[in-house]
């Protein structure tokens, strides 16, 4: 008999590759509008990016302050005068489009899909999320979705982990996983949640909450299933 029938796969950087996707995204972005572009640009505007996902994930900031802010902030360190509410859409525009897969997690889905009952779980934007991952072809292989901004809770808040409990069939935690990358939204969300958490770790990072199981590479979930 199976330990778990459910896995709550996150989609940024542990199923879709989000720093390529973002990259790409933001030097088209850059350069449709005009605007200096350098490769160090990339970097800066991620730890930008994640600053204020950490602020919202911490009840800091509302979600509507992260896309037009975020931008603001880049221009302000770079000391680019334009505007920011028509970068940021631009820019969304773009990540839209941008679906690149981390290598064998389809081949990982298609596995799993089989025996188990599979969801995504990520923090996002509704239109943005849903595109990229129906262009990946991720979605075929999921039984479900569930959005940050249409939940109206970030990971990892128990408002959120809440939400996919009373929407998904199977309700014995002690059945149900959570792998993901990210140490502060997946795992401690699920740490809190009372459900067993796999950490995606290809680099190695050190851990500040303990999950279930901890693997480098997507294949090694198939052993600890």
């Amino acid at each position: 008999m199976k330990k778990y029938t459910t896995l709550l796969f996150d989609a940024d950087d542990t199923l879709l590759d989000f720093k390529k996707c973002e990259a790409t995204a933001l030097e088209l972005m850059m350069k449709s509008r005009n605007l200096p572009f350098v490769p160090t640009d990339v970097a800066l505007y991620s730890a930008v990016n994640q600053s204020f996902w950490e602020a919202y994930q911490q009840g800091i900031i509302k979600k509507s302050e992260i896309s037009v802010g975020r931008y603001k902030k880049f221009f302000e360190i770079k000391g680019i005068e334009t505007d920011a509410e028509l970068a940021a859409k631009t820019y969304e525009g773009f990540l839209a489009r941008q679906h690149f897969v981390i290598e064998g997690a389809l081949e990982l889905l298609e596995k799993l899909h089989r025996d188990y009952k599979i969801y995504i779980i990520t923090n996002g934007t509704d239109y943005i999320q849903k595109q990229r991952l129906l262009d990946s072809g991720i979605t075929a292989l999921t039984d479900g979705l569930f959005i940050s901004e249409i939940v109206g809770a970030p990971k990892p808040e128990k408002q959120y982990f809440d939400y996919v409990l009373n929407n998904i069939a199977e309700k014995d935690k002690r059945k149900i996983l959570v792998i993901g990358d990210s140490m502060t939204s997946d795992i401690l969300g699920g740490v809190n949640a009372g459900i067993d958490t796999c950490w995606y770790n290809p680099h190695k990072s050190k851990y500040k909450y303990k999950p279930t199981y901890e693997i480098e590479s997507l294949s090694n979930v198939l052993r600890v299933l």
